[in-house]
């Protein structure tokens, strides 16, 4: 029984940093008032966006290091250590510095943001408006840029505003505008530490 004492708090840290080891740290959105850090729970497929000091699947976000891109979780007093994910595609990872427009004369101004080739990023940005964005790398070397721009109404109905799709060259600025939507950004590749 003494045996076993000894063990619990061992075991209940092991079980803490299992439940932290199924949170993928799968983007980023640093801007001047705010980062914001999207995650996924990969055994029950949820996900969000989440600042430090939050909780998510049941661990907090207590440190983010910008250096090499990863967030400490703290569930049941153990720590865990989780790097930004890289994309599935050879030069995985895509990050863009810029802004938002959400209407006239306003802009959120992004100071960095991580996107990964082929996949889907949903940046939130106020009022149920959010901005989805899938970078695609062309075989000419080329950025695919298609985005879209919704709102969830009041009656939990999504309703798609715009649709803007752009090819650009990596590390060139460019900006797309739809009615008082749009964005702007320099894209570059992003390279793995």
């Amino acid at each position: 029984m003494t045996r076993l004492r000894r063990l619990l708090p061992f075991i209940s840290a092991c079980a803490a940093c299992t439940a932290c080891a199924e949170i993928e740290f799968t983007g980023l959105l640093v801007m001047r008032a705010k980062t914001l850090f999207a995650l996924t729970e990969t055994s029950t497929g949820e996900s969000g966006w989440r600042q430090q000091g939050q909780a998510f699947a049941g661990a907090e976000i207590t440190d983010y290091d910008a250096q090499d891109d990863t967030l400490t979780f703290t569930k049941d007093g153990a720590k865990i250590r989780v790097r930004l994910k890289d994309g599935k595609v050879k030069a995985g990872r895509l990050e863009i510095t810029g802004s938002v427009t959400l209407g006239v004369g306003e802009k959120m101004e992004v100071v960095r943001a991580t996107l990964a080739f082929d996949e889907e990023t949903v940046f939130p940005l106020k009022d149920g408006l959010v901005c989805r964005i899938t970078p695609q790398l062309r075989p000419d070397g080329n950025y695919l840029f298609r985005s879209s721009f919704e709102r969830v109404g009041a009656d939990g109905k999504t309703e798609k505003l715009s649709a803007p799709t752009v090819v650009t060259l990596p590390g060139v600025p460019f900006r797309i505008v739809v009615g008082d939507l749009g964005f702007g950004f320099t894209p570059s590749a992003a390279h793995a530490p």
